[in-house]
């Protein structure tokens, strides 16, 4: 369901430009007044028949937030642009290179290092709303998602502009904590994500772009669904006394079956989130504790220290002792 907050964010453009409400009310099927009622929100399919309704009005899919406007219809090229992409990371430069050259301003750049990847918002001129910066974070994150079956996690959010005075809801975006006034506006995701292959196909596309934007503002929520319940579950425990795949599906209440249906539809596996939790298990304790490199292997569950020396070589291109020590220079 979507917030009073993000309904009111959604219509300041209208006003801000002196564009009469009243078609974008009807669009959503709710009325001025009914934004005073306490609790008041519209489900996900209800935001975005105003979503685009608005679009629609202000002749802008960016709601005139973009240095250029982002005519109706670019987002629909934009995804027959990326369908054909091989991996995440081919996708990311594409959809990037797209927006920047459809909204001049903000300029988006993919920026990759050790173990993250970054999508950087450069921009010449004032910082903008943070619903500018949300709304452009939850196009391109929600058709990344799309393109290979997955939540993609959110590791950092920084915006330039400030905290909306009494908005405390914009501290949050799909489960991870926004800083605000920040030199730049920065989302900040693992590396190893950018290897993922891309799952759709020309079939499935016009569905998913018959359905935008409803099917992005909420289905790919890094907090919710059976991968995020695994998730908070395996948190709550050290790796060496994790629940076997049969004990997860019944702490879930879930059969074996259906979890590991749950997770697929997820785009994750039970395995694949055990060695996600492990690899940032590691990287937190080889920078910020003196633990001894076997110490770490035996606390996150491996029995062979050989066994983590492989795995942390995979996640990060060198050793665990080497990477200590390239941290501490």
């Amino acid at each position: 369901m979507i917030g009073v907050g993000f309904i009111q964010d959604t219509l300041d453009p209208l006003r801000r430009g002196g564009f009469d409400l009243g078609p974008a009310l009807d669009a959503g099927g709710f009325s001025e007044s009914d934004l005073d009622l306490p609790g008041f929100r519209l489900s996900a399919e209800q935001y975005g028949r105003l979503w685009l309704r608005i679009a629609q009005i202000m002749s802008c899919e960016y709601f005139g937030f973009g240095a250029r406007p982002m005519a109706p219809g670019s987002f629909a090229m934009l995804c027959h642009a990326v369908i054909s992409s091989q991996t995440l990371e081919h996708a990311v430069r594409r959809s990037l290179r797209f927006l920047n050259l459809v909204l001049g301003e903000p300029k988006g750049e993919l920026v990759i290092e050790d173990t993250s990847a970054s999508v950087i918002l450069r921009e010449s001129s004032p910082p903008r709303p943070a619903f500018a910066y949300r709304t452009y974070f939850l196009l391109l994150h929600g058709i990344v998602c799309w393109l290979v079956k997955r939540r993609l996690e959110i590791r950092e959010l920084h915006f330039r502009g400030p905290l909306p005075k009494g908005r405390e809801d914009h501290r949050d975006f799909f489960g991870t904590a926004i800083r605000f006034d920040r030199p730049q506006t920065v989302l900040v995701f693992d590396r190893e994500l950018l290897s993922l292959k891309v799952r759709q196909t020309e079939k499935t596309l016009q569905g998913f772009i018959t359905g935008a934007p409803a099917n992005i503002l909420g289905r790919y929520r890094y907090d919710r669904g059976a991968a995020a319940a695994t998730r908070r579950l395996l948190r709550e425990l050290p790796p060496s006394e994790w629940p076997s795949f049969a004990e997860m599906a019944v702490k879930l209440n879930l059969s074996e079956p259906t979890l590991r249906r749950h997770l697929a539809g997820d785009g994750e596996s039970f395995s694949e989130i055990k060695e996600e939790i492990r690899r940032k298990l590691a990287l937190d304790w080889l920078l910020r504790t003196d633990k001894p490199v076997g110490q770490v292997a035996a606390d996150l569950g491996y029995t062979e220290p050989s066994a983590f020396h492989r795995a942390f070589h995979k996640w990060a291109g060198m050793s665990p002792g080497a990477f200590r020590r390239s941290r501490a220079k």
